[in-house]
């Protein structure tokens, strides 16, 4: 049966098509659609047990609930324990997006910008986040903004509406903004939270990385989407062009066959120091393509969630 369970939901991911994300009007409904079509296949809720954290052990009484003995326990022991939990129904979630000017980049064969694709991404947890009862919030800056803007977690029925207005508002602009931002989310949360938190990750590594360091030394547990382009991952071009840097505005002609596998020596060895930092800190890392279906996306994320419980 579980195998049938994982086929099914197999299949529903490969039927994401980007071609008719695309054409859908509005970040709600390119959300919803994502969601619950994502979701129809999974007999329970892959976001099952966020809010619960276990605690110690208690030995087992008459009238107890077998669901919660640990029989792992009794057969190193020959101890009937009961599970004891920590109920933190005050766990909140923070998205935080990062508008550098590099997220404005959409190459031919992308659905839409890094930048469109955070914001689905984003809109799709949150909308189902706030249905499983989590108080979501956000930090952003956009349009090379220095004031962040801040919307603090909440459940209530209008949360979405306000975090989806903020999404849809986000303009990517200016230069790297990333260390920026999350130092602004170090300021600003001051509970222990979950930030999930989307970008492609192209900013100097030190100060990004020093970030990532004060939020696990704060106790935040950290979810990263790396959104990038295949033109990025690939370097597809074949003719002779001028590149410019988004962020610095700076051009060079560039012939690339000649570079092609010099950049990727140089792009593979910077993923690989990113993959390294975020094993060190027990971050969740879910690499995401522009061209890539969303569910996949999402089912990379589940699956990280189980790594790091």
């Amino acid at each position: 049966m579980k195998t049938t369970i994982q086929g099914r939901n197999r299949r529903l991911i490969e039927e994401f098509d980007p071609r008719t994300l695309a054409a859908l009007e509005g970040l709600d409904l390119k959300a919803r659609y994502v969601m619950e079509g994502f979701l129809a296949g999974l007999h329970q809720s892959p976001f099952h047990g966020f809010s619960v954290e276990f605690s110690d052990y208690r030995n087992y009484q008459p009238g107890d609930d077998l669901r919660h003995l640990d029989w792992r326990l009794y057969a190193r022991s020959d101890r009937l324990c009961i599970k004891r939990y920590l109920q933190e129904t005050n766990v909140r979630f923070y998205v935080v997006v990062d508008t550098s000017a590099s997220m404005a980049y959409r190459g031919s064969g992308a659905w839409g910008s890094k930048l469109d694709h955070a914001r689905l991404l984003a809109a799709a947890l949150t909308w189902f986040l706030l249905r499983q009862n989590d108080a979501a919030g956000m930090i952003t800056l956009s349009g090379g903004e220095e004031v962040p803007k801040f919307i603090r977690p909440s459940q209530r029925p209008s949360q979405f509406g306000l975090m989806l207005r903020q999404l849809e508002q986000l303009t990517p602009a200016g230069g790297a903004c990333l260390a920026k931002l999350i130092q602004h989310t170090i300021r600003l949360v001051h509970r222990r939270s979950i930030i999930l938190l989307f970008s492609d990750l192209l900013e100097p590594a030190d100060d990004v990385a020093l970030g990532f360091k004060q939020l696990r030394f704060h106790g935040h547990e950290c979810i990263i989407f790396q959104i990038l382009d295949r033109d990025e991952t690939e370097f597809p071009f074949t003719e002779a062009r001028v590149f410019q840097d988004l962020e610095t505005g700076q051009e060079r002609n560039i012939t690339p066959a000649a570079v092609r596998a010099t950049y990727l020596e140089r792009f593979n060895a910077f993923m690989e120091a990113w993959r390294e930092l975020f094993r060190g800190l027990e971050m969740a890392h879910c690499v995401v393509q522009t061209d890539d279906n969303p569910g996949r996306a999402l089912a990379r994320f589940l699956s990280e969630r189980r790594k790091y419980k």
